[in-house]
Protein backbone atom coordinates (compact mmCIF):
# COMPACT_ATOMS: atom_id res chain seq x y z
CA UNK A 1 0.00 0.00 0.00
CA UNK A 2 2.84 2.39 0.87
CA UNK A 3 4.53 1.81 -2.50
CA UNK A 4 1.21 2.41 -4.23
CA UNK A 5 0.83 5.75 -2.47
CA UNK A 6 4.40 6.71 -3.41
CA UNK A 7 3.69 5.93 -7.04
CA UNK A 8 0.55 8.09 -6.91
CA UNK A 9 2.51 10.94 -5.36
CA UNK A 10 5.18 10.72 -8.06
CA UNK A 11 2.49 10.66 -10.74
CA UNK A 12 0.69 13.75 -9.44
CA UNK A 13 4.00 15.53 -8.87
CA UNK A 14 5.06 14.92 -12.48
CA UNK A 15 1.72 16.24 -13.74
CA UNK A 16 2.02 19.31 -11.52
CA UNK A 17 5.56 20.03 -12.73
CA UNK A 18 4.53 19.64 -16.36
CA UNK A 19 1.63 22.06 -15.91
CA UNK A 20 3.85 24.52 -14.06
CA UNK A 21 6.44 24.52 -16.83
CA UNK A 22 3.72 24.91 -19.44
CA UNK A 23 2.18 27.85 -17.59
CA UNK A 24 5.56 29.61 -17.66
CA UNK A 25 5.83 29.30 -21.44
CA UNK A 26 5.19 32.58 -23.24
CA UNK A 27 3.02 31.94 -26.28
CA UNK A 28 3.77 35.36 -27.80
CA UNK A 29 4.22 33.80 -31.24
CA UNK A 30 0.42 33.40 -31.40
CA UNK A 31 0.02 37.10 -32.28
CA UNK A 32 -1.86 38.09 -35.44
CA UNK A 33 0.08 40.77 -37.44
CA UNK A 34 -2.50 40.54 -40.23
CA UNK A 35 -5.63 42.38 -41.39
CA UNK A 36 -8.63 40.98 -43.23
CA UNK A 37 -7.40 42.45 -46.53
CA UNK A 38 -6.43 40.07 -49.34
CA UNK A 39 -3.56 40.44 -51.78
CA UNK A 40 -4.48 40.14 -55.45
CA UNK A 41 -3.84 37.33 -57.87
CA UNK A 42 -0.19 37.13 -59.01
CA UNK A 43 0.88 39.36 -56.11
CA UNK A 44 2.89 38.31 -53.08
CA UNK A 45 4.17 39.82 -49.86
CA UNK A 46 7.10 39.33 -47.52
CA UNK A 47 7.41 40.89 -44.09
CA UNK A 48 9.16 40.96 -40.75
CA UNK A 49 7.74 41.35 -37.24
CA UNK A 50 9.09 42.10 -33.77
CA UNK A 51 7.20 41.20 -30.58
CA UNK A 52 7.79 42.71 -27.13
CA UNK A 53 6.48 40.57 -24.26
CA UNK A 54 4.63 42.49 -21.55
CA UNK A 55 3.71 39.51 -19.31
CA UNK A 56 5.34 36.21 -18.24
CA UNK A 57 8.61 38.06 -17.84
CA UNK A 58 10.20 40.26 -20.47
CA UNK A 59 11.62 39.30 -23.82
CA UNK A 60 11.53 39.81 -27.56
CA UNK A 61 10.64 37.59 -30.50
CA UNK A 62 11.52 38.09 -34.15
CA UNK A 63 9.70 36.61 -37.12
CA UNK A 64 9.47 36.67 -40.91
CA UNK A 65 6.50 35.78 -43.11
CA UNK A 66 5.50 35.19 -46.73
CA UNK A 67 1.97 35.75 -48.09
CA UNK A 68 0.47 34.44 -51.31
CA UNK A 69 -3.01 34.31 -52.90
CA UNK A 70 -4.97 31.04 -52.91
CA UNK A 71 -8.09 31.62 -55.00
CA UNK A 72 -10.28 34.73 -55.10
CA UNK A 73 -11.22 34.81 -51.40
CA UNK A 74 -8.19 33.26 -49.71
CA UNK A 75 -4.56 33.99 -48.88
CA UNK A 76 -1.90 31.72 -47.38
CA UNK A 77 0.86 32.74 -44.96
CA UNK A 78 4.03 30.94 -43.87
CA UNK A 79 6.09 32.14 -40.90
CA UNK A 80 9.39 31.46 -39.14
CA UNK A 81 10.51 32.99 -35.86
CA UNK A 82 12.87 32.87 -32.91
CA UNK A 83 13.80 34.84 -29.80
CA UNK A 84 12.47 34.39 -26.27
CA UNK A 85 10.48 31.49 -27.74
CA UNK A 86 13.32 29.35 -29.10
CA UNK A 87 11.73 28.56 -32.48
CA UNK A 88 8.37 28.48 -34.20
CA UNK A 89 6.94 28.03 -37.67
CA UNK A 90 3.39 28.13 -38.96
CA UNK A 91 1.18 27.86 -42.00
CA UNK A 92 -2.22 29.52 -42.31
CA UNK A 93 -5.12 30.07 -44.66
CA UNK A 94 -7.19 33.27 -44.43
CA UNK A 95 -10.69 33.24 -45.93
CA UNK A 96 -12.45 36.59 -46.45
CA UNK A 97 -15.98 36.07 -47.82
CA UNK A 98 -16.94 39.69 -47.02
CA UNK A 99 -14.45 42.20 -48.49
CA UNK A 100 -14.02 45.83 -47.48
CA UNK A 101 -16.71 47.57 -49.58
CA UNK A 102 -18.33 50.97 -49.04
CA UNK A 103 -19.45 51.02 -45.38
CA UNK A 104 -18.91 47.29 -44.89
CA UNK A 105 -15.65 46.21 -43.21
CA UNK A 106 -13.66 43.22 -44.40
CA UNK A 107 -14.69 40.17 -42.38
CA UNK A 108 -12.73 36.94 -42.50
CA UNK A 109 -11.41 33.99 -40.55
CA UNK A 110 -7.92 32.51 -40.42
CA UNK A 111 -7.02 28.91 -39.67
CA UNK A 112 -3.41 28.14 -38.73
CA UNK A 113 -1.17 25.32 -37.55
CA UNK A 114 1.97 25.98 -35.49
CA UNK A 115 4.99 24.07 -34.34
CA UNK A 116 7.02 25.72 -31.57
CA UNK A 117 9.91 24.78 -29.33
CA UNK A 118 10.56 26.58 -26.06
CA UNK A 119 13.50 25.32 -23.95
CA UNK A 120 12.98 21.53 -23.91
CA UNK A 121 9.26 21.52 -24.75
CA UNK A 122 7.61 20.97 -28.12
CA UNK A 123 4.20 22.47 -28.93
CA UNK A 124 1.74 21.64 -31.70
CA UNK A 125 -1.02 24.22 -32.09
CA UNK A 126 -4.28 24.62 -33.99
CA UNK A 127 -5.60 28.18 -34.21
CA UNK A 128 -8.77 29.86 -35.46
CA UNK A 129 -8.94 33.67 -35.65
CA UNK A 130 -11.93 35.82 -36.66
CA UNK A 131 -10.63 39.11 -38.16
CA UNK A 132 -12.38 42.40 -38.97
CA UNK A 133 -10.67 45.38 -40.64
CA UNK A 134 -11.61 48.58 -42.46
CA UNK A 135 -9.46 50.92 -44.56
CA UNK A 136 -10.00 54.59 -43.65
CA UNK A 137 -8.49 57.87 -44.85
CA UNK A 138 -6.61 60.03 -42.38
CA UNK A 139 -4.26 63.02 -42.37
CA UNK A 140 -1.35 60.54 -42.27
CA UNK A 141 -2.58 58.56 -45.27
CA UNK A 142 -4.65 55.38 -45.45
CA UNK A 143 -4.99 53.35 -42.26
CA UNK A 144 -6.34 49.83 -41.94
CA UNK A 145 -7.39 49.25 -38.30
CA UNK A 146 -8.24 45.67 -37.37
CA UNK A 147 -9.34 43.47 -34.48
CA UNK A 148 -8.95 39.73 -34.07
CA UNK A 149 -9.54 36.98 -31.53
CA UNK A 150 -6.93 34.20 -31.87
CA UNK A 151 -8.20 31.02 -30.19
CA UNK A 152 -5.55 28.32 -30.05
CA UNK A 153 -5.57 24.69 -28.97
CA UNK A 154 -2.03 23.93 -27.75
CA UNK A 155 -0.73 20.37 -27.46
CA UNK A 156 2.42 19.44 -25.57
CA UNK A 157 3.81 16.48 -23.62
CA UNK A 158 2.00 17.84 -20.55
CA UNK A 159 -1.56 18.15 -21.85
CA UNK A 160 -3.74 20.26 -24.15
CA UNK A 161 -4.80 23.78 -23.17
CA UNK A 162 -6.71 26.55 -24.92
CA UNK A 163 -5.05 29.96 -25.30
CA UNK A 164 -6.90 33.17 -26.19
CA UNK A 165 -5.84 36.72 -27.03
CA UNK A 166 -7.75 39.85 -27.98
CA UNK A 167 -5.81 41.73 -30.67
CA UNK A 168 -6.27 45.33 -31.82
CA UNK A 169 -3.98 47.02 -34.31
CA UNK A 170 -3.64 49.02 -37.49
CA UNK A 171 -1.61 49.13 -40.69
CA UNK A 172 -0.38 52.39 -42.19
CA UNK A 173 -0.55 52.35 -46.00
CA UNK A 174 1.56 55.39 -46.92
CA UNK A 175 2.95 53.89 -50.14
CA UNK A 176 2.14 50.80 -52.20
CA UNK A 177 5.73 49.63 -51.73
CA UNK A 178 5.32 48.87 -48.03
CA UNK A 179 2.93 48.94 -45.08
CA UNK A 180 3.83 49.39 -41.41
CA UNK A 181 1.68 47.80 -38.72
CA UNK A 182 1.43 47.85 -34.93
CA UNK A 183 -0.82 45.83 -32.64
CA UNK A 184 -1.50 45.12 -28.99
CA UNK A 185 -2.40 41.59 -27.98
CA UNK A 186 -4.14 41.18 -24.62
CA UNK A 187 -3.77 37.85 -22.85
CA UNK A 188 -7.20 36.38 -22.11
CA UNK A 189 -6.09 32.85 -21.25
CA UNK A 190 -2.81 30.85 -21.26
CA UNK A 191 -1.07 33.35 -23.53
CA UNK A 192 0.97 36.57 -23.24
CA UNK A 193 0.20 40.25 -23.59
CA UNK A 194 2.45 41.63 -26.32
CA UNK A 195 3.14 44.65 -28.50
CA UNK A 196 4.01 43.69 -32.07
CA UNK A 197 5.40 45.77 -34.94
CA UNK A 198 5.49 44.49 -38.51
CA UNK A 199 6.46 45.71 -41.98
CA UNK A 200 5.01 44.33 -45.25
CA UNK A 201 6.72 44.50 -48.64
CA UNK A 202 4.28 43.62 -51.48
CA UNK A 203 5.59 42.59 -54.87
CA UNK A 204 4.12 41.63 -58.23
CA UNK A 205 4.88 38.12 -59.41
CA UNK A 206 5.76 39.47 -62.87
CA UNK A 207 7.53 42.78 -62.24
CA UNK A 208 8.90 42.37 -58.71
CA UNK A 209 8.64 44.85 -55.86
CA UNK A 210 6.40 47.86 -56.40
CA UNK A 211 7.93 51.32 -56.72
Amino acid sequence: MKNYKNLNMKYYLSIFCSLFLMSQTSFAYLSLSETAELIKKDHYRVGVATQLLLTNGSGTNYGAFFDMPVGDEMNARFTLGTGTTSFWTSGSIKWVPYPDYKQQPAIGIRGAIFYARDATQNFYDLQVTPIISKIVDSQWGKLNPYVGLPITLIYSTAKAVTAMQFVIGTEWIDKPSFQVGAEFGLNLSNSSSVITMHVNFPFDGNIGFRQ
